[in-house]
């Protein structure tokens, strides 16, 4: 077993390079409202390649440029808008076809932070006709997609599912929700009560932890937004390290769970000190 401590960082999220290993970090639903700029429910209903004659940075030549264009059934931040079009450099499409064939549910996210690296972001280069340069957008899918019974579209959707985690999504009160209408309602509530974006923190998590709601790598974490909230449940782990081990215990078998209660004390311990380093990082109020 994995007994890694809890240790936070204060960062803008920024995409993964020159890694030894490869981690894994669950972005809360919370954490994708904080740093996002836009976020529309809808569907893909149009992806098609183009050619695009206007000078790219580095990053968009990386791809191929592509129109999207997003259904928009719900604005819960940004310009209310009935359809978004995009311009993206794509270096693989087979997942937005997928998305867009079979009218997926989808949480459409842009702005200047990639936020998640699982699945990765894609390069913004056109936003409703006007250029971008720097923006990113995320594709989280809400219900898991339709899985045939065989072949090369049977293999997508299980990579699809896979990727987002069955649809589950971890909170910002280290929960764990699933579909639509939960991941919405958390989202929801949290772009009402902050309208403007927020800074993000780090918490590493055992593996196990991260296995509630998805594969965690070789290593994992979950993203957090820098407020008040989080704050609460920063305290409430330094109260009580079992929010953390106590889901792990439940699913382990005897003699591992055994001698993860001789050294419950010592991470007990351990987990405290991390946490108050972590909250010395916190403002007083929070935010």
């Amino acid at each position: 077993m994995r007994l890694s401590l809890i240790c936070l960082t204060v960062c803008f999220l920024a995409p993964a390079t020159g890694r030894a290993q490869v981690g894994r970090e669950f972005v809360s639903a919370e954490a994708y409202v904080a740093l996002a700029r836009v976020i529309y429910v809808g569907t893909i209903i149009e992806l098609t390649p183009i050619k695009y004659d206007k000078l790219l940075s580095e990053i968009q030549k990386i791809g191929k440029p592509y129109r999207l264009v997003f259904e928009v059934s719900e604005t819960i931040r940004g310009n209310d808008a009935k359809r978004v079009e995009l311009v993206l450099s794509l270096q693989s499409t087979h997942f937005l076809e997928h998305m867009r064939e079979h009218a997926a549910p989808i949480m459409l996210v842009g702005g200047p932070n990639p936020i998640d690296s699982y699945p990765r972001p894609e390069v913004g280069i056109e936003e409703q006709d006007v250029t971008v340069a720097g923006q990113w957008y995320q594709f989280r899918l809400l219900e898991p997609v339709k899985v045939s019974k065989s072949g090369d579209e049977a293999e997508i959707a299980q990579q699809l599912n896979s990727n987002y985690d069955s649809c589950r999504m971890f909170t910002h009160d280290l929960d764990v929700v699933s579909g639509r209408e939960a991941i919405l309602k958390r989202v929801r509530a949290f772009a009402k009560e902050h309208p403007s974006m927020l800074k993000c923190l780090s918490l590493d998590v055992p593996n196990e932890f991260g296995a509630l709601c998805g594969h965690p790598n070789a290593y994992c974490c979950i993203t957090l937004p820098l407020c008040t909230a989080t704050r609460k449940t920063l305290l409430a782990v330094k109260n009580d390290p079992g929010i953390i081990l106590r889901p792990i215990e439940a699913k382990l078998d005897e003699q591992i769970r055994a001698r993860l209660k001789a050294e419950a004390e010592g991470m007990r311990t351990r987990v405290r000190a991390a946490t108050e380093k972590a909250l010395s990082k916190l403002p007083d109020d929070g935010k």
